[in-house]
């Protein structure tokens, strides 16, 4: 005679291999959907996007502590250039004569454009037209804002300053350590902040190069002194 337990092991087979894998489909397709919808469009790019720009701010720490020199995160401010203007990105390492005291900046690798349609915001609020609901702090933040990087076009794997085309930065000494902006009136320095957003250019827009379009599409890293970074999402901005 079979007792009530046995015919309840009997009939329990619990979730098949398929049943399991269909629950783990659904889910992920889910997380997806959310991702998507609390960026308000654009989520798969500006994740590529600061993914990919994540991987350039370690290459560049690594690059300054091992060679002991100044690194640089260069990003294109020629706003007359469509193509490139803050979505171009290249990394150099400084090199200084040691007779002369020439400088000039060695190009380590290939430069490499954010995802389409993916733009670091101007740190400067003139320099882009956003939409009402913009949060208040979604610029970006160099390590110098105030210098004039003008650069060459790389020649034999280097480029010399004072050049026609115009850059942006952000640096790394020779420890590896992110170089901060100076504070400006005696006040607090402001962590580096790499701010990207999906927008697109904006010609004839009075001075404003780039279009923001929607303010919930924004993410971004913030630097910390002494190593370390924190992934900025939508909520992280006030």
């Amino acid at each position: 005679m079979k007792t009530d337990l046995q015919l309840k092991d009997k009939n329990s087979y619990g979730f098949t291999l398929l049943e399991l894998l269909i629950v783990l489909a659904v889910m992920g397709l889910m997380m997806g959907l959310i991702g998507f919808s609390l960026l308000g469009g654009g989520g798969a790019e500006l994740g590529a996007a600061q993914r990919e720009l994540l991987g350039f701010v370690q290459q560049a720490r690594s690059r300054a502590a091992l060679s002991g020199s100044e690194t640089r995160l260069i990003v294109n401010n020629d706003d007359t250039d469509e193509e490139k203007y803050h979505r171009y990105v290249e990394l150099l390492v400084k090199d200084t004569c040691a007779t002369n005291g020439n400088v000039r900046w060695l190009v380590m690798g290939e430069g490499k454009y954010l995802t389409d349609g993916v733009y670091f915001v101007p740190e400067d609020y003139d320099k882009s037209k956003t939409p009402s609901g913009w949060r208040s702090d979604a610029y970006t933040i160099w390590s110098d804002s105030s210098e004039d990087f003008t650069l060459n076009d790389a020649f034999k794997g280097e480029r010399e300053t004072n050049g026609d085309t115009s850059f942006k930065f952000l640096a790394f000494n020779k420890v590896g350590n992110v170089v901060f902006p100076e504070s400006s009136g005696g006040g607090i320095q402001k962590a580096p902040r790499l701010v990207l957003s999906v927008g697109a250019p904006n010609p004839g827009g009075e001075g404003k190069p780039l279009r923001f379009d929607n303010p919930n599409a924004i993410s971004g890293i913030l630097l910390r002194r002494y190593g370390g970074f924190a992934v900025l999402e939508l909520d992280d901005f006030e």
